[in-house]
């Protein structure tokens, strides 16, 4: 059993995501299975993985913003301490902000950065893989299906970019 339904979790935002609800639900659960990969078969930690990659761009709708990683780990946080979860606050948050990060956040088996890889292969379309065979994103994409992520990404990284250039891409870290 898992130690946190993402039903749960969605339930609260799935007015909020509107349309694009089943693109975020796949992306989050296409994240969560790369990062079972990386891992090696275990998440190192189910609940703290769980509730960051439900939170992880949520900013993006529940603030309306492309500057999202403060929102997202706030109610990622406040989400945690709600639900007797407060322990893991310093690992959300640290998957959070760390998972659009450039560079390595850490050893390949440290968890932020099996996160911070795990979402960049998923958002790359498995053109940056780390070594994870193409197929199995290939497959992974075909059981869990775009449903528009990408094209809404690029829509809102668009629109972004035509309301302030000299920030197009606020969410990312060196």
């Amino acid at each position: 059993m898992d130690p946190i339904d993402l039903d749960s979790l969605f339930k609260p935002w799935n007015r909020t995501l509107g349309k694009d609800r089943t693109a975020y639900r796949n992306h989050v659960e296409r994240v969560l299975r790369l990062c079972t990969t990386l891992a090696g078969g275990e998440l190192p930690d189910p609940v703290a993985f769980r509730v960051a990659a439900v939170y992880h761009d949520l900013g993006i709708w529940s603030d309306e913003t492309f500057d999202y990683l403060d929102p997202s780990t706030t109610r990622a946080v406040g989400w945690l301490h709600e639900h007797g979860h407060a322990d893991k606050t310093d690992l959300v948050t640290a998957l959070i902000q760390q998972h659009h990060k450039v560079t390595a956040a850490g050893a390949a088996r440290d968890a932020v950065e099996i996160f911070r890889r795990a979402d960049w292969i998923d958002v790359s379309l498995g053109l940056r893989n780390f070594g994870l065979p193409r197929g199995h994103y290939r497959e992974l994409l075909r059981e869990l299906p775009d449903a528009g992520f990408h094209r809404r990404l690029l829509e809102l990284g668009g629109r972004r970019a035509l309301t302030r250039p000299w920030s197009p891409l606020p969410m990312f870290r060196w």
